[in-house]
Formats: structure tokens, C-alpha cells, sequence
């Protein structure tokens, strides 16, 4: 039964990163706005992922007072500041935060269903989806429910696992494996792929493999789950042609991808274009196909971080408050980063974006170890790197890859310099602090010009003939198989 109706300029569904963006930075410049939330303010970022992870990664690293102690130190860290936030929407100006969830009933018309069971209906001028995703789950046959874990329940574990098994082989999977590794639990890593951390590339890979070996985690490759026998704690596999199984399992961690939240939307009564698969379809500024409703975060088919939800929150809110702005331009570059032991961070295109890109002779590859600078060698670091694409002669970044400690700090320099096109010839004259491993990229940038500047008749030719194959492979669908190849002379002067 509806209780009554309510009008609001603007409605934010979903209280994550991207939602709270957008509803407080609308309210704090004076815009009125209602902020739906049917679970936790927060979202997955303060109660599920990034908050706890992060902290318990931390702790983990210290190794001081034990498991139980360290469980309890995340958890209470992650309820205060969820206490702070919803505090904080609660009492904003020109904010009006509503516990329900919603779902449409028309391209500006929402339904709110409420704890209690009672109905509101709500409309809007302007609405925003902001609803994230969340864990993927499957059935494994005789895992009693209270031993299945995803990142939604992990964190309200008061002990660590003896032995915990975790499926998937990707980013939460290496967090956490790395992390109830040095809280003393055993762990054992199911991967699909011959690899892992594929999404990384293979030189991320193959450290993080090395790193998992080293630590004592288990890896079983090419395998998948088929069932759990809790008599004697053992998970059955299947590996290729045969079978396996892992024995003294107590807690399984599934990490297998997320689901967009968008299946209970009822999108399907607003026009929006959509799958469930890909997400809302929008454009650089979180405009859907239907004016007046956006879409931000893990719901679009470019968004898988919080700070990427933040950034697409914040063009949403200046697309609403100064419609008469330009709205131009592709939306910015999305760094990710991977807190694992050791933390693999990267930006731009990839390798294989590149390869369907540009011609094979128009990259420059550039690989710096770590282990080689001084401030891997006071650390005694054995393995991690720089690596990063460029076009040849002019220096222009296109992607990079640091694995190594900080390299989520140490990436923020390549977003900025492939966002501004800043050349490896500025990054050659920067200073760098010493000993830092961010001299890593001064060494970098010193072997792209010491292999450039002696050899620039034979850089600019390759540059003009691999330049011309390039257009002449993308006139062609992208393929440059058949382009003729410059001569053995002049690819043994320019070095490939």
C-alpha cells in the first residue's frame, strides 16, 4: 500500500562511492536531493571491500596481536566509518536520505520498499543510478552454507580459517590469499586459467606466481570445483582429463567476478538501454539514452573501481548543476591497482588495445626491474618492475604496468602523463628523490633516450613507414599482416 507521494528534483539510488558523490555534491552546492539506500551507506567500497580489505591487509602486514585481534580491528574500523557516513547524509543540508529500495515504475517514477514492508512512491526531474554490483555466487554440493564466503561475509569472520581455499585467481582472490597467509591461515588458490591474475598480463602473473610460492599458498591451475564433503573437510576437483582434491578445507572463498545490480531495477519500464551482461549504456558523462536519467559505477560497462565511480559521479554532478558546459571528450583515465604482496598497479591501453592499434614498429617496450635501483637493493627486493608502451621517437606513453612495492602510489605518474601527453622526454628531466623506487622510471626514461636521440634518421624513417602502415592496416579492419615490412637494414638500425 502507498503511503504517499513525494517529488524531488533529484534521486540518487544507491548510497556506494559514485551515489554519495553525486547526492553530496549536489547538496553541498545547494541542490535539493533524495539519496536511496537499501542495505549499508557506504556501499561496497566502505562495508564489503576497499575499507575492510585494505585494513586488513594492513594489519596483516604487522602480524601484532593476532588473528582474532586483527578480524576485530577491521570490523571496527569498518563500522565507524560507516557510522560516520550515515551520520553524515543524515544530517546534510538539502540532503534527504530515505532507507528503502527502489525500483521504477516509469522513466522518472520510483517505487521505495521499505524495511517494514511499507511503499512510497517517488518522482524525479533528474535520477541516477548508482546501485554497484555483487558477488558472483555458485553452488558447491555439501558446503554447508556457513563455510561459504564471498567479500560480503569474509570480513565478519572472528578468527582466521585453518585452511581456507579460494576460488577464482583474480584481484580479490590475491588480496586476501596474501593477507589470511600472514594471519597463519593456510590457503590454496583455485584457478581456471593456467595462470594467475591473467586480467594483469603474463610479467605480472608470473611475479605474483612466484611471490604465492614463495609465501606457501597452494596454486591449483586449470581446475574447477565440483564438490565439498564436510565429514572429512575435503574439496573435490576436476583438473584437465582428471581429479584432485584438497584436503583440511574449513572456509571457501568464492571470488569469481561480480553481478551488476541492476536485475530488480525494473529498468525495463524507463526505455534505458541496457543488458545484463554489458550494463547501462551511457556516454562519457553518465547520460543514458533516456534525458534526465544517468548511470555511474560497476552498473556501466566502464566503471570496476570506487575511484573510478567517484570520478564518473563527479562529471554527473556537473552535467546536472551546469548543464551549459561542454560536454566533450572521452571520460578519464581509470588507474587500477591490485593490493597483493607485491602490488601490481597499471594505465592506459594494453598490450593487446596497442597491438589493434598500431603497427608493431611504432612501440617501443621499456622494462625496468626493481630489484636493479638502489632502493631495491637497500630493500633487498627480489622481483618486481616498470614496464611501459610508447610510440617510438616522440616518447608518447600509451600504457604502463608497475609491479612492486607502492606501485599504487607510484602509477598516478603515468595516468598523468599519458592524460596530458607527457613524453618520457619530460620524464627524462625530472628530478626523482634518492633513493626511491620511482627512479626506476628515471632509468626508464634514460634508456628511451639514450636508444632515440643517436639514431634519429632511422627512428624518423621507421616512424614514417610503420606511421603510414598503420593507417594503411586500420583502413583494412585493424590487421597489418599484410603490409609490406621495411627492409632487414633499417629494422637492424632502429633495433627491432
Amino acid at each position: 500500500m502507498m503511503t504517499h507521494t513525494t517529488v524531488f528534483q533529484t534521486v540518487v539510488i544507491g548510497a556506494g562511492s559514485g551515489g554519495l558523490t553525486v547526492a553530496v555534491g549536489l547538496a553541498a552546492l545547494g541542490r535539493p536531493v533524495a539519496l536511496i539506500e537499501g542495505a549499508a551507506v557506504g556501499g561496497d567500497c566502505t562495508n564489503v571491500g576497499c575499507i575492510p580489505s585494505k585494513t586488513l591487509i594492513h594489519e596483516s602486514g604487522s602480524r601484532s596481536g593476532g588473528a582474532a585481534a586483527i578480524l576485530a580491528t577491521v570490523q571496527r574500523k569498518r563500522d565507524h566509518l560507516r557510522a560516520e557516513e550515515t551520520r553524515h547524509v543524515q544530517q546534510m543540508e538539502y540532503l534527504t536520505f530515505i532507507h528503502g529500495w527502489a525500483h521504477f515504475l516509469g522513466p522518472k517514477r520510483l517505487e521505495v520498499i521499505h524495511a517494514d514492508g511499507s511503499r512510497r512512491e517517488i518522482s524525479a526531474q533528474t535520477i541516477v543510478i548508482a546501485t554497484g554490483s555483487r558477488a558472483r555466487t555458485m553452488e558447491i554440493p555439501g558446503l554447508p552454507r556457513e563455510r561459504l564466503l564471498t567479500n560480503e561475509s569474509i570480513f565478519e569472520l572472528t578468527d582466521a580459517p585453518h585452511h581456507l581455499a579460494i576460488v577464482g585467481a583474480g584481484v580479490i582472490a590475491m588480496e586476501l590469499a596474501f593477507a589470511f597467509r600472514k594471519l597463519g591461515s593456510r590457503v590454496t588458490i583455485i584457478s581456471r586459467d593456467r595462470r594467475v591474475f591473467a586480467r594483469g598480463g603474463a610479467a605480472a602473473s608470473e611475479v605474483l606466481a612466484a611471490s604465492l610460492r614463495e609465501q606457501g599458498i597452494a596454486v591449483r591451475y586449470g581446475a574447477t570445483v565440483t564438490r565439498y564433503d564436510p565429514t572429512d573437510e575435503t574439496l573435490y576437483l576436476t583438473a584437465g582429463d582428471g581429479a584432485d582434491v584438497v584436503l583440511g578445507v574449513d572456509h571457501v572463498l568464492l571470488a569469481i567476478g561480480r553481478v551488476r545490480n541492476i536485475d530488480q531495477l525494473g529498468l525495463e519500464q524507463t526505455g534505458v538501454r541496457f543488458s545484463l551482461d554489458s550494463g547501462v549504456e551511457v556516454d562519457s558523462y553518465g547520460q543514458t539514452n533516456m534525458p534526465g536519467i544517468y548511470a555511474i559505477g560497476d552498473v556501466t560497462p566502464t566503471s570496476h573501481w570506487t575511484h573510478s565511480a567517484g570520478a564518473q559521479g563527479r562529471r554527473v554532478v556537473q552535467r546536472i548543476l551546469f548543464p551549459w558546459l561542454p560536454a566533450w571528450g572521452q571520460e578519464p583515465l581509470y588507474p587500477s591497482a591490485t593490493f597483493s604482496d607485491p602490488e601490481v598497479a597499471s594505465v592506459g591501453l594494453t598490450p593487446d588495445q596497442i597491438a589493434r592499434r598500431y603497427h608493431p614498429g611504432l612501440i617501443k617496450t621499456l622494462r625496468v626491474e626493481l630489484s636493479a635501483t638502489d632502493k631495491g637493493y637497500t630493500e633487498g627486493l627480489r622481483r618486481g618492475f616498470i614496464h611501459v608502451y610508447a610510440l617510438r621517437l616522440t616518447g608518447r606513453i600509451l600504457g604502463a604496468t608497475i609491479v612492486g612495492p607502492r606501485a599504487s602510489e607510484m602509477i598516478s605518474l603515468f595516468t598523468l602523463a599519458i592524460s596530458a601527453r607527457i613524453s618520457l622526454y619530460r620524464l627524462y628531466r625530472l628530478v626523482y628523490p634518492y633513493p626511491t623506487h620511482s627512479t626506476g622510471i628515471q632509468a626508464l626514461a634514460d634508456t628511451f633516450v639514450r636508444e632515440t636521440l643517436p639514431h634519429l634518421p632511422a627512428e624518423l624513417g621507421a616512424v614514417a613507414r610503420y606511421g603510414l602502415a598503420t593507417i594503411w592496416g586500420r583502413l583494412r579492419g585493424g590487421s597489418f599482416e599484410a603490409v609490406p615490412q621495411p627492409d632487414r637494414k633499417l629494422a637492424g638500425a632502429v633495433g627491432d
